[in-house]
Formats: structure tokens, C-alpha cells, sequence
């Protein structure tokens, strides 16, 4: 299936798993995911920036992405497990 099947370009969310996803949520959660490692682990960004992974990461659960793939980042892998 390509992108487009399951999403047309008309069409910005879907029902996965009883789930809404917006389009671009994977990928807002890899970009937040590579831009939390550059940060101060202290600064505001930093934890806000986490907060916004796990949210995001609650959702990607419920529609399965998770089953697939594995977080490898241990930082944030670890924040995962304890949210």
C-alpha cells in the first residue's frame, strides 16, 4: 500500500485501531526524537520537547507502530516505559 491509498491528499487524519492520526504524526515524532538528543537534558526545551514524545508516542502505541519498531534511542526509551 502506498502513502497515498491509505491517506489521499485530500484527507489530513484516519481512524487506525479506533485511534484518529493525523497526517505528518510519525513524522513530527521522529523529528522531535532526533532534535531531543541535541538539547541541554536540563533545559525547559528538553522536557518539554520529552513531553511531547511521550503524547505523541501514546498515540503511535494505540495504532500499532510500536509492534513493528523499536525505540532505540535509550533515553528515550527508557522515558517510555516509566510514562
Amino acid at each position: 500500500m502506498k502513502a497515498e491509498e491509505l491517506l489521499p491528499d485530500n484527507q489530513n487524519q484516519i481512524t487506525i485501531n479506533g485511534q484518529e492520526i493525523r497526517k505528518g504524526s510519525i513524522g513530527a515524532f521522529l523529528l522531535n526524537c532526533k532534535a531531543v538528543m541535541k538539547l541541554d537534558k536540563n533545559s525547559n526545551e528538553y522536557k518539554t520537547t520529552m513531553n511531547t514524545i511521550k503524547e505523541q508516542a501514546l498515540v503511535l502505541e494505540k495504532i500499532g507502530l510500536f509492534e513493528v519498531f523499536e525505540i532505540k534511542i535509550p533515553e528515550i526509551r527508557e522515558a517510555l516505559k516509566n510514562s
